[in-house]
């Protein structure tokens, strides 16, 4: 299949097109021309592109510019809030999930057959971004306007398919959807050509589409032979005993800290969050943490405010809240006493470290709400600070730390988090020219230079293919593993 194909298939008359497209292929090319196409002929009614992140939303918004009055740019999130809001289950819709928002408009659209036929009229083309990532209730909402008569254009990759749990049949059933979705097509096309990298890596962009196809049919990524230069690989184990944890001996630090060294764009990947957090600190916290659009610690720690029972389990939310996102605020030096100054209501006056620990404590106490865990939390960004009690303890997430602080200045939990969360789109950060990541929030990144480590059997087992894949394809002109040698991944053949 050839660019020229896919190009034609879009725009064919055919109701229901899908194209496979692997990272660095062009599919947001293609997308944005077929969409500036549309816009310029559509009549009546409006172009709707669909995404799944603010991200990618921004990069068709720019690519579309110019056709603002005939094209909606948004968020399937977003489509699925204006529906549930507009039809609230008979518990009303305030506190409705993400989760809960999609199954509320897909039940509508299924129920309702008219408000499907109305966004079908109003969006005669739709345009699916990362449709992979779509989950059962938000492809059953695209799939009614198609029903309706909607034309359909999805792209997608199963091979990025990185956010769908493995557990509970999860990642099953959205492959199984994604089959069905091509079965049910009236066209079904490719993209093969490594657009990402046409300026001179053009070697490194085969071989990444190579590595994609042995991951797919099962087979390790081969790095013994037919490797180019631009792959370069890096024997070293990860001898920490901390689980997720990451230390190197002398020697194999001396291999790798020139490459953490190296000037100029370099992201280092890893799959798990405390991974990349003890990353960082095995060299000297000199580069940051990419922290993406999403705040998966401060999710939790909202979902825990929201049914703590007490000071004692809002000190839970805030203690583990802190854990996921700081390193050294461990049970031993400061977890513990502050569950002890919680449970006894603070009531004893302590001094030293403990009074300051005590002083956080208190801020609970006296305000049993998310109002005083923000406060907690901003008290200790003081400490932090200014405290040497506090000098081990390291913020490795300070935007989501900044965002948790806030939490204080709210009176209703749920309206802040939406605030915080809309304060960020609108912010929109991209990532500092030195990151580490997780491979999750990497998606959708290119960087000229890719560090990824430790791939070894605890690291990338048999069921991260997926995960592997995404990580090989963020590379633009060079790509290192640290590749273990007692240990190695079963992906990996070195």
């Amino acid at each position: 299949m050839t660019d020229a194909s896919v190009a034609a298939a879009l725009r064919s008359p055919h109701p229901l097109v899908v194209v496979e497209a692997p990272g660095g292929c062009g599919k947001t090319f293609q997308g944005a021309a077929y969409a500036r196409e549309v816009c310029a002929a559509i009549s009546p009614g409006r172009l709707l592109i669909l995404a799944h992140t603010h991200a990618a939303c921004d990069v068709f918004t720019e690519r579309t510019a110019g056709f603002a009055a005939r094209a909606d740019v948004r968020t399937i999130d977003s489509l699925a809030n204006d529906i549930a809001t507009a039809y609230p289950p008979p518990a009303g819709a305030a506190n409705l999930d993400f989760a809960a928002t999609a199954r509320q408009a897909a039940l509508v659209l299924r129920q309702a057959p008219f408000v499907a036929a109305a966004l079908a009229r109003r969006y005669p083309v739709v345009i699916c971004d990362e449709h992979q990532d779509a989950s059962a209730d938000q492809h059953a909402l695209v799939m009614a306007l198609h029903d309706a008569g909607s034309k359909l254009r999805i792209f997608g990759d199963p091979m990025q398919l990185i956010y769908a749990s493995g557990q509970n049949g999860d990642l099953a059933r959205a492959l199984e959807r994604w089959s069905g979705l091509v079965n049910a097509a009236d066209r079904v096309e490719a993209l093969d050509t490594p657009h990402r990298w046409r300026d001179g890596h053009e070697a490194l962009g085969q071989w990444v589409l190579a590595a994609r196809q042995d991951l797919q049919a099962g087979r390790p990524v081969d790095l013994t032979r037919d490797r180019p230069p631009a792959v370069r690989v890096v024997t070293a184990d990860n001898v920490s005993p901390i689980n997720l944890g990451f230390q190197l001996d002398a020697p194999s630090r001396r291999l790798v800290a020139p490459i953490m060294r190296r000037s100029g764009a370099l992201l280092v990947l890893s799959p798990h969050r405390r991974t990349g957090q003890a990353v960082r600190a095995a060299f000297g916290r000199t580069i940051p943490i990419w922290e993406g659009h999403t705040r998966s610690a401060l999710e939790e720690l909202v979902a825990a405010i929201e049914v703590a029972d007490g000071p004692t389990s809002l000190g839970e939310a805030m203690i583990g809240f802190c854990q996921a996102i700081c390193t050294g605020f461990s049970d031993s030096a400061f977890a513990d006493i502050l569950r002890a100054e919680i449970r006894g209501g603070a009531a004893v006056k302590a001094r030293g470290k403990p009074g300051l620990i005590q002083d956080l404590a208190r801020q609970i106490v006296d305000q049993p709400d998310h109002r005083g865990v923000g406060r907690a939390i901003c008290a200790l960004v003081t400490l932090i600070k200014a405290e040497p009690a506090f000098q081990r303890v390291h913020i490795d997430y300070p935007h989501e730390f900044w965002e948790a602080s806030r939490l204080s200045e709210y009176a209703d939990l749920v309206a802040g988090r939406a605030h915080l969360a809309l304060r960020r789109r609108h912010i929109r950060r991209g990532p500092p020219p030195r990151a580490i990541s997780t491979v999750h929030k990497a998606k959708g990144l290119e960087f000229e230079n890719v560090l990824i480590l430790p791939c070894d059997a605890k690291t990338f087992r048999e069921k991260d293919r997926r995960l592997l894949y995404v990580a090989l394809s963020r590379a633009t002109r060079a790509l290192t593993l640290v590749v273990s040698h007692t240990s190695p991944s079963p992906l990996i053949m070195a």
